[in-house]
């Protein structure tokens, strides 16, 4: 069933139909398919239809249901909910030179490169004194997204241009803070949840809202009331390699004196992992689409389990998903436990998250 909210109908077979009778009707010909006057008719009829179908998208594209790209941009700004651009990665290198005995300029912007295909950008100026030296500096990935995040400490990386004064650029610590830019469906989420844009933090859904503006890193994020004037905001990302710099990033957000109410303290930290282990044995005709469903069945309970703060650890759910897939029977394996104990439906604190693996078995009996 078609869903979509229309608002301006039109049937094109209607309107052809009225064409054709008002122009008989005002004295015109029968037409016959073909006809110069009717193929003229045609192309007006489609125009028409163009006209209304516009009319029909321009309205829907004024509503954060249905808007999309820089429409949805718009709704966004009018909100005071701007989308999360992709930003590049950022590492440090330790650079060593030789003794050239002439003072030389590594500009900003010199580019370098550990596999030959993502390049990084020098931030600032380094001053080669001419004598030998050991330099520390930051890159910046030339192209924004987390694939830039792929850079580990140790890695030898070539300038672009050579430079006879660099002995050698190696990776000093790994690259992070890359992150893509913000798609349609998680901006128009996060536009519904950010809500009313004139009013500040204080309620816990505005505090969580304006904590997931920071990054499209963070996946979840929990306002814990953890005493008078306290609030702790506790975060779920889908890189904890930037970990350092997210939780800086977000109490620098939620502690500007215009967001947050004058008397509330924002601590930042992330929620604690509550570690499960689902060995699960199941039987079933054994045909490769049933097999599919049932690891696209884990895979949904994993991803529903494991990035939301403060959800109760709930096997069931699992356990239904994989009969609802084509499973005659399921049992948890040994090895199977949750937090070194029985896997059974468990509460869980506001400030934790559950998070574990899943593996799968299929058996002829059990």
């Amino acid at each position: 069933m078609d869903n979509t909210i229309h608002y301006l109908t039109y049937d094109p077979k209607e309107i052809w139909r009225v064409m054709f009778e008002n122009y008989v009707n005002a004295g015109g010909d029968i037409l016959y398919p073909g006809d110069e006057k009717e193929i003229l008719l045609r192309s007006v009829q489609a125009d028409i239809v163009q006209i209304f179908a516009g009319v029909d998208n321009a309205l829907r594209m004024q509503t954060p249901r249905y808007a999309v790209g820089d429409y949805l941009d718009i709704l966004g700004e009018q909100r005071d909910c701007i989308r999360i651009e992709a930003s590049p990665a950022t590492a440090t290198v330790t650079i060593t030179t030789s003794a050239t005995g002439a003072s030389d300029v590594l500009p900003a912007g010199t580019s370098m490169t550990a596999d030959g295909e993502a390049y990084y950008l020098l931030d600032e100026d380094i001053i080669l004194t001419g004598y030998a030296q050991t330099l520390t500096a930051t890159v910046t990935a030339e192209k924004a997204g987390s694939a830039g995040n792929a850079l580990l400490a140790g890695s030898q990386m070539q300038l672009a241009v050579n430079n006879p004064a660099i002995v050698s650029v190696v990776v000093a610590t790994d690259a992070a803070g890359g992150n893509e830019r913000e798609d349609d469906e998680t901006y128009r989420e996060r536009i519904h949840e950010y809500n009313i844009a004139s009013m500040t933090t204080g309620p816990s859904r505005q505090y969580e809202s304006a904590a997931k503006e920071v990054s499209s890193v963070i996946l979840d994020a929990k306002a814990v009331n953890e005493g008078a004037g306290q609030v702790g905001i506790y975060l779920i990302l889908s890189d904890s390699s930037g970990a350092a710099a997210i939780k800086a990033a977000v109490a620098a957000a939620l502690s500007d004196i215009t967001t947050r109410p004058l008397t509330d303290t924002v601590t930042v930290d992330l929620a604690t992992d509550v570690t499960y282990t689902l060995k699960v044995k199941y039987i079933c005709d054994n045909s490769s689409a049933v097999n599919a469903a049932i690891a696209e069945a884990a895979t949904e309970y994993q991803e529903w389990q494991d990035n939301s703060i403060g959800r109760a650890f709930n096997p069931d759910r699992l356990m239904a998903a994989i009969f609802q897939a084509g499973a005659s029977r399921v049992i948890w394996d040994t090895g199977s436990e949750f937090d070194g104990g029985t896997v059974e439906y468990t509460e869980i604190q506001d400030t934790e998250r559950c998070k574990g693996t899943i593996t799968l078995t299929a058996v002829s009996s059990i």
